[in-house]
């Protein structure tokens, strides 16, 4: 009798510890997701109309140098060693590209040493 009570304990303590078919907790009411907190905001495109320099502001100065299209496997750092300037350079000259985000087919603009 000792040893059946001994059984009916444990399976009275795995049924407790797997919920026992207790009914689940509703969520709360009113509770909403959260929305995202990085919104892009989109730059507004320049029109056909408008001038470098018309609003009063100075005007955007072309970089100039050679052109590189991004290959497989290519990083800022290599292309820059590759040709013979320094990192802080190539990222001065393609201040539009994000070294972690790059890709292949993106032409870099490098600048003389």
């Amino acid at each position: 009798m000792g040893r059946r009570i001994a059984i009916l304990v444990v399976i009275l303590g795995l049924v407790a510890a797997c919920g026992g078919g207790a009914t689940p907790t509703p969520a709360p009411a009113g509770a909403q997701t959260p929305g995202p907190t990085d919104v892009y905001l989109p730059t507004e495109e320049p029109t056909a109309s408008s001038t470098p320099g018309a609003t009063g502001g100075p005007a955007a100065t072309p970089v100039a140098g050679t052109r590189y299209t991004v290959k497989k496997g290519d990083t800022m750092w290599e292309i820059a060693q590759k040709h013979g300037i320094k990192l802080a350079a190539l990222r001065a000259a393609n201040p539009d590209v994000d070294p972690r985000t790059m890709r292949v087919g993106t032409v870099l603009i490098i600048p003389a040493p």
